[in-house]
């Protein structure tokens, strides 16, 4: 992470969270940093270049978050993972701990490039059967990190991961992590559920100015208004303006559709071109996908931007 701490105060403004840690990059070294709601009860113990862990306190029982960043560097990973290896130890109580390894586990976490063995120490493998360790698995594109982009050339290795302790796994027997899309980035995110649900409710239909960013926007307006009605000069107006507002609905549904619905669906687009085998073809129609996908994101960054004017409106 290479952000300063002025940047990470707007995308946490800009993403409704309200509590920050950060550890700024230093020379060619990145930082690390969390964010989460104050409405979370969730207390930081220890942070610095390589992790970051917080404690998550719950009505069930209390377990520890750890993000680990494994230095790639062989003069810096012997000092790091000693200390992470003597924090889980130090640890009486549930944990899991997530972040890039920087080391993978089997063979098949490798696509592309060098699979000769190393002689030098996989620090991984031994943390895992050192504490018994579960990797929890994941779902969605196998690999989390690509060398030249995801083209032909790419080579691809499953860095990411997240693992925990016996006892947090059996309190969380549904959790599950999600490979979610790799956008500007080497690296795809991961997603931690502890709770899986199967369905979410659907927000009801609003206009927003950001659906001005659409072409079809005003033409979809234009025509409802320009439909031939009968009445007085106030019910015209009133059946001219239930017309626009069942049209823009009727648009939203089947054409426009809600942000985050087409912004989920752009990244899993994304998320599955980058499982397919390297080509030219996947390139270019990943390269069109994160081209929608930035528009979307403009036009989701429009809404939540009004919202935030209509509440400091309503609240004075």
């Amino acid at each position: 992470m290479k952000a300063g701490k002025s940047r990470l105060e707007k995308v946490k403004k800009s993403i409704g969270f309200s509590e920050l840690i950060v550890v700024d990059a230093k020379g060619s070294a990145s930082g690390t940093c969390a964010m989460w709601k104050s409405s979370v009860s969730l207390h930081p113990i220890e942070f610095n270049k390589n992790l970051i862990v917080v404690k998550v306190t719950k009505a069930v029982c209390d377990w520890f978050l750890v993000g680990f960043y494994g230095p790639p560097y062989a003069t810096k990973k012997k000092n790091a993972w000693e200390n992470l290896m003597a924090l889980l130890e130090s640890f009486q109580s549930l944990w899991v701990c997530m972040g890039d390894f920087n080391f993978i586990i089997s063979d098949n976490e490798i696509l592309g490039g060098n699979r000769g063995g190393s002689s030098a120490t996989n620090y991984l493998k031994e943390l895992i059967f050192e504490f018994g360790a579960i990797d929890l698995g994941c779902s969605g594109n196998k690999f989390t990190w690509a060398k030249r982009g995801w083209g032909n050339s790419a080579i691809k290795r499953r860095l990411d991961r997240g693992i925990a302790n016996i006892s947090w796994r059996l309190a969380f027997p549904r959790a599950s992590i999600a490979h979610l899309g790799a956008i500007s980035s080497d690296h795809a995110p991961l997603l931690l559920d502890t709770n899986p649900k199967d369905s979410f409710a659907h927000r009801p239909f609003r206009f927003e100015a950001a659906r001005i960013r659409d072409n079809n926007c005003n033409s979809i307006v234009e025509k409802a208004c320009n439909e031939r009605v009968t009445g007085s000069a106030m019910v015209k107006l009133c059946k001219k303006q239930a017309a626009t507002r069942e049209a823009l609905r009727k648009w939203n549904k089947e054409i426009f559709g809600h942000y985050q619905d087409k912004i989920n669906c752009l990244m899993n687009k994304i998320a599955e071109v980058q499982k397919n085998p390297p080509s030219t073809d996947n390139g270019k129609i990943e390269s069109v996908l994160l081209t929608d996908l930035s528009e979307w994101l403009a036009r989701s960054e429009v809404m939540w931007r009004q919202i935030k004017r209509t509440v400091a409106q309503r609240r004075g």
